[in-house]
C-alpha cells in the first residue's frame, strides 16, 4: 500500500520536493519534486525511510543515503 507524506516546505526549508511516498511491502520510495519529476527508490528499508523523514538535510540524505537505492532504466 502506497503512503505518501506531505512535509511543510517552510518548516523543514524545502525547495525541490515537499512529497514522498512509500510502499511498505514493496519497499519503494518515490520523491515527488515541485517540477513535476519523480524519483523512484528500490529496496528502501523502512527504518530508512524513517531516518529521511526526521533528517533535517533531506537534500544531502537524499544524494549520500538514498542515491545507492535509485531506480535504473537498463
Amino acid at each position: 500500500m502506497l503512503r505518501t507524506t506531505t512535509f511543510d516546505r517552510k518548516l523543514w526549508q524545502l525547495t525541490t520536493f515537499e512529497s514522498i511516498s512509500y510502499d511498505k511491502e514493496k519497499q519503494l520510495l518515490f520523491i515527488h519534486f515541485l517540477d513535476d519529476t519523480t524519483l523512484q527508490f528500490n529496496a528502501v528499508p523502512e527504518n530508512l525511510v524513517f531516518q529521511f523523514i526526521l533528517e533535517k538535510n533531506k537534500d544531502y540524505f537524499i544524494e549520500r543515503k538514498l542515491k545507492p537505492f535509485l531506480f535504473q532504466h537498463n
